[in-house]
């Protein structure tokens, strides 16, 4: 069983409670994706473009990232070898930051 430090600390709780809001016809608009963050080191950089804007954008209230947790993300993508093809989703983990 993985932990859920591997999902940027969202407890296991949170994630089913945020699984509410997407099954049935409640909200089929929310994200629950939360990426681990050997997927944010190695997915290609749409698939994790994606993952990444959905969870920060779309989520239900349970799992909507902190900036801690955005930071962290954005710490991992400048690591990367792509991050030059990564430089738009750097600069959203920034804004998402530093703004209220």
């Amino acid at each position: 069983m993985k932990s859920y430090y591997e999902h940027f600390g969202v407890p296991p709780e949170n994630l089913r409670a945020a699984k509410r809001w997407t099954s049935g016809d409640i909200d089929k608009s929310l994200h629950i994706r939360i990426p681990t963050r050997k997927e944010v080191a190695k997915l290609k950089p749409k698939k994790i473009t994606t993952i990444l804007i959905n969870w920060m954008c779309k989520s239900p209230t349970e799992i909507i990232p902190s900036r801690t947790q955005i930071q962290e993300v954005r710490d991992i993508l400048t690591t990367r070898e792509d991050a030059a093809e990564l430089s738009g989703l750097i600069t959203m983990c920034n804004y998402y930051i530093t703004n209220d």
